[in-house]
């Protein structure tokens, strides 16, 4: 996944101020397969067995095992923290599983608490944290335990970087939506992905709408034909167009693989089977007897119940945008260098978008329309 987010332009980089890494080489799979991948791993009864446990057997970080790092830890702790080092980030990756951190949040905090310090909101001294800067994995490694332990500025950044920006300053370096981190994908090089963080229930949440099949248009363009009538055309990953549909029918999809208990690793997400395979699982386990629309219908009831569920609590159309600086500052260099998300563009996506929801256009709220239809009235 490395070398395609950085020869696609979407690797977020030292705090999402770039899009591709100098050192991403270091993070390819050849290497941590030659050199620290120890055995396969994979959750019970899989044959794919996705994930790997490695282990540093030399340097500084020499005893270092665990299971992964996956795509989005490599990212946290590597590009985004300005690390080239990749056993820092097996080190880092071994830590959050151990301590009971979030890799991606954690990745995150610490990647913009390095570009405050960079631009001179607070010191690293201010969070007893010396060193802390991009590139200083060291200074990484230290600050990872002490967010743990709650000590000295560790305590704040512990809080995640929306809240702990509240705090320290440093407002609009946040990258999310919702107060939630985005993942390991800058979305200026993804107009699809833009809008499916910012509207998702949770915020920049990749396990809602991540969508490959729109930054991988080639390799699953059999299943945006004949499932959405699409035709992706040149750079598909930059265009605003059909994006509605396409996020929409993600985050269907989505809702009904977690609620089958599925992999959307090996299922919608990386590998996408079509809704009919799920259809013929589910019918043939359970005898039952809906179709494959009813099982879509399904999916789009609990996006809508979750939906109903934030706008109870306030949320609305206001919540649902990209953070400021991807609209503001275009990516600086790689293949999408010049980008940037287009405010009247992503307007009339977000509009498209609750159109073809059935939610009120003003608030995004769902219609009686709509909720009478799903059965939710």
């Amino acid at each position: 996944m490395t070398p395609l987010a950085q020869g696609m332009g979407f690797l977020p980089t030292r705090n999402f101020q770039e899009s591709v890494f100098e050192a991403s080489s270091n993070f390819s799979g050849e290497n941590l397969k030659d050199n620290y991948v120890q055995r396969n791993k994979g959750c019970f009864n899989c044959p794919v067995s996705c994930s790997r446990y490695c282990s540093v057997q030399e340097g500084p970080y020499a005893g270092t095992k665990g299971e992964g790092p996956e795509y989005e830890s490599i990212s946290a702790f590597g590009s985004k923290c300005g690390n080239s080092d990749l056993e820092a980030v097996l080190h880092a990756n071994m830590l959050c599983n151990r301590l009971g951190l979030d890799t991606i949040s954690t990745g995150n905090v610490l990647a913009w608490a390095m570009e405050c310090v960079d631009k001179g909101v607070f010191s690293a001294r201010d969070l007893g944290l010396d060193g802390l800067g991009f590139g200083n994995h060291q200074a990484m490694i230290q600050a990872i335990h002490r967010i743990a332990a709650r000590q000295d500025g560790g305590d704040i950044l512990a809080q995640g970087a929306w809240r702990a920006a509240r705090i320290l300053g440093g407002q609009d370096l946040v990258v999310h939506s919702k107060g939630l981190d985005y993942p390991a994908v800058d979305v200026r090089g993804t107009k699809g992905m833009a809008m499916a963080f910012a509207v998702s229930p949770r915020g920049g949440d990749h396990l809602k709408g991540l969508c490959l099949l729109e930054v991988a248009p080639d390799v699953y363009a059999h299943i945006l034909k004949s499932e959405l009538g699409i035709e992706p055309g040149d750079k598909y990953w930059l265009k605003y167009e059909t994006k509605a549909g396409l996020m929409a029918w993600q985050e269907d999809w989505h809702c009904v693989v977690d609620s089958l208990g599925l992999c959307k690793l090996e299922g919608i997400a990386l590998k996408p089977v079509l809704p009919a395979h799920f259809h013929r699982l589910l019918s043939t386990a359970t005898g039952w007897s809906g179709d494959v629309q009813d099982l879509r219908r399904a999916g789009e009831r609990i996006w809508n119940l979750e939906r109903m569920f934030n706008c109870r609590e306030g949320l609305g159309r206001k919540d649902d945008y990209p953070p400021k600086r991807l609209m503001q500052e275009p990516v600086k260099n790689g293949p999408s260098r010049g980008e940037r998300l287009d405010r009247d563009k992503y307007e009339a996506l977000l509009t498209q978008y609750y159109s073809l929801r059935g939610w009120d256009l003003d608030t995004g709220v769902p219609t009686p329309a709509t909720r009478s239809r799903l059965g939710l009235s």
